[in-house]
């Protein structure tokens, strides 16, 4: 649970806009008053069930995004191993509108946070470092966090930065060898003993029913592929496991 009560009047904006986070309501918005008039109206059977099933389906799978992925909430860590003294110095790998670095700065009182991407997301309305600025601003928080442009591949600090490092749902959207080169990067200005915590998207039951193949972004997806990656950019991993829609992996620099 986040441990910082919000302590500001402005509301948090995470800004995700698009099919994944409206795209069921729209649905529903077409197929629940049509399966209700088909059973009103007696059609045929086939065709209720069919109205019924699309009905049903949306609404089920609008209320998993908005109350199981939470996509336009803060995240929650999904490990309270990470970082469990509550404070040092952490880098947001791909931090779009700030998921996780509210997060960090919610659970970890202590920290401070650099929070770096390219903002090219277009699917978050308005992405950029206003936005999460503004987020931080919401929960109190804008005097310990920073915002960085650059490119997770070749990250723009020196080595042996950061105490942690965490990176969610991004490394996972290049290529095979870009996000092996983004771990090593990860990997390189984390400190000797520093953690680095990984949350990328799962093919899971929860996302292939809300979503079929329609998001399943990722085929290398998958706990095992994802620790051997982690393990070839150098990092020890301490704990793996798995949430709805997501695989998650908390490593730790050699040394120290």
């Amino acid at each position: 649970m986040h441990s910082l009560i919000y302590v500001t009047t402005k509301a948090i904006d995470i800004g995700y806009t698009g099919p994944w986070a409206y795209g069921h309501l729209a649905i529903a918005a077409v197929f629940v008053p049509v399966a209700i008039l088909a059973w009103r109206l007696n059609w045929r059977t086939w065709l209720r069930f069919v109205f019924l099933a699309m009905a049903t389906w949306s609404v089920a799978s609008a209320a998993i995004v908005r109350y199981v992925f939470q996509l336009n909430e803060p995240l929650t860590l999904p490990t309270q191993a990470f970082l469990k003294s509550g404070s040092g110095k952490v880098l947001d790998i791909g931090c779009g509108s700030g998921r996780a670095t509210l997060a960090v700065l919610m659970e970890r009182p202590q920290t401070t946070v650099v929070a770096l991407d390219n903002w090219s997301a277009d699917y978050i309305k308005g992405n950029g470092p206003d936005r999460l600025l503004s987020n931080a601003e919401a929960i109190g928080a804008e005097k310990r966090v920073e915002t960085k442009t650059g490119d997770m591949r070749s990250l723009p600090f020196p080595e042996a930065t950061f105490d942690g490092v965490i990176s969610t749902y991004a490394i996972d959207h290049v290529s095979h060898a870009d996000s092996i080169k983004s771990l090593k990067e990860a990997a390189r200005v984390l400190k000797p003993g520093g953690e680095f915590l990984l949350a990328v998207m799962n093919g899971d039951g929860w996302t292939l029913f809300t979503f079929g193949p329609y998001f399943h972004h990722n085929p290398r997806s998958g706990l095992a592929n994802w620790k051997s990656n982690v393990e070839e950019a150098g990092l020890i991993v301490e704990e793996a496991g798995k949430k709805p829609w997501t695989v998650y992996i908390l490593s730790r620099k050699p040394g120290k």
